[in-house]
């Protein structure tokens, strides 16, 4: 990173379509840097669906949203979902960048909050088995109206995700797989949304999210009690209105890492940290031993070259 607050980069192995000048990272570090950017960077910012980074002799920074294994063999800092100590890593879950998409919700009456449809599922991604297991218990309950791809029958696929969920009082919020720290976008739609989620993923996630304002299928010992809680909330419409009325997150504050700004300090005291990029240093000999992180839990691994 060059004097004087400019930060020269190139991004790398985002997804198709990525526009590396209007991103909401992009975003993000133009409220302090001079961004430029350049196909010699100084900085790669990279993420997980290619192997382009490997290309880069510069510092590299991990941007990955995925629930997928990571290491700091061929990242000099990571910026992830998963709760990990390093002072290398820091936390940032999709939702953070989804706070300044969604819509302000305002304020239900009574009337609005009730007279809705009973509960709604958006989805293409058949993949989950447990979020196909709450879906079949939900229509156990009351008719569940599912606009995405999957086991539509809404007569297509619904072109505004946010405005369809919101005309329900219960909206399915589950992720593709489970881990700690994996949360999306998911929970934080339904909440704009005004409903309240059927969540099931991150086993963290009370640790950032209100566990008073959605119903999280993981804290039921039974199917059968989580049939007769989600029961109880649509008979009784003071619990359900309770419930609706809880803050987003908890202790009524928003997380630590949804911090932008303590987010630019760790990148900036990162850049200047001076480290030698891992792609400039020496590749270690079959059989030697180094030290790597995986999926936050540190182990000693036998590892061909440190790339």
């Amino acid at each position: 990173m060059s004097a004087g607050g400019t930060l020269v980069l190139d991004f790398a192995d985002f997804w198709p379509g990525f526009d590396k000048q209007d991103n909401w990272l992009t975003g993000v570090l133009r409220q302090r840097f001079d961004v430029q950017l350049s196909s010699t960077p100084e900085v790669l910012i990279y993420s997980v669906y290619g192997r382009a980074h490997r290309d880069y002799r510069c510092t590299r920074l991990l941007l990955s949203w995925e629930n997928r294994p990571w290491g700091f063999s061929s990242c000099d800092f990571a910026m992830t979902s998963d709760y990990h100590r390093s002072r290398r890593h820091r936390r940032l879950p999709l939702w953070v960048a989804w706070l300044d998409e969604i819509p302000r919700p305002r304020a239900l009456d009574r009337g609005e909050a009730l007279d809705r449809g009973f509960a709604a599922i958006v989805t293409s991604n058949p993949s989950s088995a447990t979020r196909e297991r709450i879906h079949g218990l939900l229509e156990t309950c009351g008719p569940v109206a599912s606009g995405g791809r999957h086991r539509n029958n809404v007569g297509g696929p619904v072109p505004d995700k946010l405005a369809f969920i919101s005309r329900y009082k219960f909206s399915v919020a589950c992720e593709n797989s489970s881990y700690p720290g994996y949360t999306t976008e998911k929970l934080l739609q339904s909440l704009a949304c005004q409903t309240i989620p059927i969540y099931w993923g991150d086993p963290c996630v009370h640790r950032e999210f209100n566990p008073q304002r959605f119903v999280n299928y993981s804290d039921f010992r039974s199917d059968r009690q989580f049939v007769e809680y989600v029961r109880y909330l649509d008979t009784h419409d003071d619990a359900y209105l309770e419930v609706l009325a809880e803050p987003w997150f908890r202790d009524g504050a928003l997380p630590e890492s949804a911090d932008t700004d303590a987010l630019l300090d760790w990148i900036e005291s990162s850049l200047r940290s001076g480290r030698t990029p891992v792609a400039r240093r020496r590749a270690v000999p079959i059989g030697w031993l180094h030290h790597t992180v995986d999926r936050g839990r540190g182990r000693w691994r036998r590892n061909r070259t440190i790339s």
